[in-house]
């Protein structure tokens, strides 16, 4: 029997008593093995106060009737009924049972023990004279159905009923229809790493089209041309892929893996399970730009943010007063315990003084959780498998690896908001180049677009143009850039990248990015630069002999020899120069001396070490490298020495070329920063490093290690 209370809810005094949270209860059955579901059986035992029972009297064509117990549909019922078991288990709950309204459910690590704690209930529920109903009881399950999850001893995962669903949703086509399908996935958000990110899009859509102040039902409002068909089509399979979610021990440590874009905040919980890191919950939050000013964040801060947001907020009642390891890909961070911070840097880190972190530095590639909110280069391994951050934070990684602060679905709003590109888009969209009248009537920069349409594709939401590399062999994917974004990448990939001269800044810009007369901007770029013009136009070229010296492989022959710079603010002006001669990267190592122990320790700490001894090494007959010490150094790590011929420092050509290199780049640095270079010059270094040298036609990073870096252009030049 249904009855419309809604006149009756309207005039009745809410009962505020709380829910319990179903995050909270699903936590408390780690460690349960056996579980009986359903032992409550509803409202309808619930008595009505005799003053109240006229107030639920309904009509029917047989007279007037009143409740004797308490119906569905009162708006108080809940409260009520909650109440009603909280005080019948309120002792019990969460150390033996849960309790959810009507759903109760009784879980035990053994078998006697759950007799014990069914003997108990069924008793306490005698006393109060409820009943339960057989045929709605599970007794002594491995796996049962409760609150929308399926809870077994492994831990918590979706329920693949409503899973199923997802499968067989159809498409929205109203805006009631979007934000029931948002509503739906928002339920299972912690099973779903970087949900925001997945589910931004969409949400942007529903802002754009809910009336201002909208409130109560949604409108029937169509979706129109402003649907976004990928996101959906995403986020239905995030759902229906999601992992089984570890239970909190809380006698085990935490690890926490955090990550930060501009455009959301992801955390990933986990803890070690029989020799694997399992998921406990993921997270993720979208940044607003009317809460945060990003674009002033640097990188430090915007992922102390994520640290303080997930500690703090997110994850606060698992980490407090419990020990927990941060792994983050932001190696300052790391050493937040030493860094120098603002006023409200200083604010965040004193909310996090309460809880006992550790923080440690994993690279990005490690970092493939967490970096997945913000960096998302997807990696498929097991939930939870692995040491470093797992695929949970794949979606984020493959948006914004692309172009750092932007997912694909920004890029793709700032093509069609770009009024040189908006035309180009709308043919694109409908999959159809113009015809020749509509061709007559396009602009210039819309013309050209179309001549490239061949070459176009776009995956991610991201438009590619694909053209042949140098080599003519391998393709080169190049981001076609909206004319907001061009200015941040000429600064980024010149004033940022060592401010080298126009074909090398092309090629850096070519190698990641298109647009309509790039190398007239790229050229009047360099040419309107004031550090180019101050710096560059100090000294005459010099052609310097390179020598005879040939190489067959990467670290064959490594040539050393010293430079010396204007001193640094702490005291150093001696430079250690190695290069490899094969694919011309260098290493350079600021040292207070030139002596033979510093030399020695350069070579196996900057060298040897991390890419393993050279088979030859080559240097002038200065005596810091002809030393007793550096010779028995190689005779340990079996290398071959050689030395140019007296007063003919040119044999040492490889060296002596990038040296003068070296100054020119250190001369770009503001007089700030000159001041310090021993900070800046690994920076300068890599710039060298990812740019085309001329005599190889390739960058001496990709020759030395047969791989491109990720991004490179982004992270040269912030500190």
């Amino acid at each position: 029997m249904c009855v419309d209370y809604r006149q009756l809810n309207s005039k009745t005094r809410k009962d505020a008593f709380p829910l319990p949270r179903i995050d909270e209860s699903l936590d408390a059955l780690a460690g349960a093995q056996w579980f009986t579901l359903d032992l409550a059986s509803g409202y309808s035992q619930v008595e009505m106060a005799e003053k109240d029972k006229e107030k639920t009297t309904f009509c029917t064509p047989f007279g007037l009737f009143e409740f004797n117990c308490m119906p569905f549909g009162l708006s108080n019922a809940p409260s009520t009924f909650q109440r009603l078991m909280e005080r019948l288990f309120g002792d019990c709950r969460c150390q033996s049972l849960l309790l959810y309204l009507d759903d109760v459910i009784v879980f035990s690590s053994s078998v006697e023990q759950h007799l014990e704690r069914l003997n108990q209930v069924f008793s306490r529920l005698e006393t109060q004279g409820l009943k339960v109903k057989l045929s709605k009881c599970h007794f002594f399950q491995k796996r049962v159905r409760y609150l929308g999850h399926v809870v077994s001893e492994e831990g918590v995962s979706t329920n693949p009923d409503k899973v199923a669903a997802v499968r067989d949703w159809r498409q929205p086509t109203t805006l009631a229809e979007l934000r029931s399908f948002l509503g739906f996935a928002s339920y299972y958000r912690r099973f779903i790493c970087g949900f925001s990110n997945m589910a931004s899009p969409l949400n942007r859509l529903v802002a754009r089209l809910l009336p201002p102040g909208q409130k109560g039902k949604t409108p029937e409002k169509p979706l129109g041309g402003f649907w976004d068909e990928q996101s959906f089509h995403k986020l239905k399979a995030a759902l229906i892929t999601t992992p089984v979610l570890a239970y909190a021990d809380f006698q085990k440590p935490f690890v926490l893996e955090v990550d930060a874009s501009h455009v959301g905040l992801g955390a990933v919980l986990s803890q070690n399970h029989g020799g694997k890191l399992r998921p406990i919950s993921f997270a993720s939050h979208s940044l607003k730009p009317t809460k945060w000013n990003m674009n002033n964040y640097s990188s430090m801060k915007l992922e102390l943010v994520a640290l303080k947001w997930a500690v703090t907020e997110k994850f606060r009642e698992y980490l407090l007063g419990n020990k927990c390891t941060v792994f983050t890909d932001n190696n300052p961070l790391s050493h937040l315990a030493t860094a120098k911070l603002g006023a409200t840097e200083q604010m965040w880190v004193s909310e996090l003084a309460a809880f006992d972190l550790t923080l440690k530095y994993h690279p990005g590639s490690q970092n493939a959780n967490a970096d997945a909110l913000s960096r998302q280069h997807t990696t498929h391994r097991e939930a939870g498998a692995g040491s470093g951050l797992r695929e949970g934070f794949a979606g984020v990684q493959e948006e914004i690896s692309a172009l750092p602060g932007l997912s694909g679905a920004d890029l793709c709003t700032l093509l069609y908001k770009d009024p040189n590109i908006d035309s180009f888009m709308q043919f694109w969209t409908r999959g159809r180049m113009p015809d020749a009248k509509e061709r007559n009537e396009l602009d210039k920069v819309t013309q050209e677009l179309v001549r490239q349409w061949n070459r176009l594709r776009e995956r991610e939401s991201i438009l590619y143009r694909c053209v042949q590399a140098s080599d003519g062999q391998t393709e080169v994917e190049q981001i076609v850039l909206p004319q907001c974004l061009q200015e941040g990448i000429l600064r980024s990939l010149h004033d940022d990248h060592g401010h080298q001269g126009v074909e090398r800044t092309l090629q850096l810009i070519r190698s990641r990015f298109y647009w309509h007369n790039m190398h007239l901007d790229v050229e009047q770029w360099c040419k309107n630069c004031e550090r180019c013009v101050l710096s560059k136009a100090l000294l005459p070229k010099v052609k310097i002999y390179m020598g005879t010296i040939k190489a067959s492989r990467p670290n064959e022959i490594l040539a050393i020899d010293f430079t010396v710079l204007e001193p640094a603010t702490d005291g150093r002006e001696n430079v250690l120069v190695m290069t490899d001669v094969f694919s011309k990267f260098p290493q350079t190592v600021p040292t207070k001396d030139q002596r033979a122990s510093t030399v020695a320790e350069a070579l196996v700490k900057h060298w040897a070490q991390p890419f393993g001894p050279p088979v030859w090494i080559h240097s002038d007959q200065g005596r810091h490298f002809e030393s007793k010490l550096v010779h028995q150094l190689c005779k340990v790590y079996k290398i071959e020495k050689s030395r140019t011929t007296p007063y003919h420092p040119e044999g040492n050509g490889q060296c002596e070329r990038f040296n003068r290199t070296l100054h020119d780049l250190l001369r770009t640095l503001s007089p700030e920063q000159k001041r310090r270079w021993p900070r800046h010059i690994c920076q300068v270094t890599f710039a060298y490093n990812t740019t085309v040298h001329q005599s190889t036609g390739m960058t001496p990073y990709f020759l030395m290690f047969g791989r491109k870096p990720v991004s490179c252009g982004f992270f040269c030049g912030s500190e």
